[in-house]
C-alpha cells in the first residue's frame, strides 16, 4: 500500500527541487549560448519562470511589445 503525502509535504518536496531545476535550466542555458543545437534562451527563460513567475510575465510582456514594434517596422 503507499503511503499518501499531504499536499504540503508534496509542495514542500517540489520547493526544494524546484532550486536544482532552476540551476540545471540556467546551465543548459548557458551551454546552449554557446552551441546553437541546445535552445539556450529558451532554457534561460524556463528557469526565470520557475525562479519568478511575475517576473517572467513582465518579461514576455516586454518581448511581445518588441516583437509587436519590429513587426509594424516591416508593414
Amino acid at each position: 500500500m503507499k503511503h499518501k503525502h499531504s499536499l504540503y509535504e508534496e509542495m514542500k518536496k517540489f520547493q526544494e527541487e524546484k532550486k536544482v531545476y532552476i540551476i540545471v535550466l540556467f546551465v543548459l542555458g548557458g551551454i546552449g549560448l554557446i552551441f546553437p543545437v541546445i535552445p539556450g534562451l529558451m532554457l534561460i527563460g524556463l528557469a526565470i519562470a520557475l525562479m519568478s513567475p511575475k517576473l517572467a510575465e513582465m518579461l514576455q510582456a516586454k518581448i511581445k511589445r518588441i516583437i509587436h514594434l519590429i513587426a509594424a517596422n516591416f508593414r
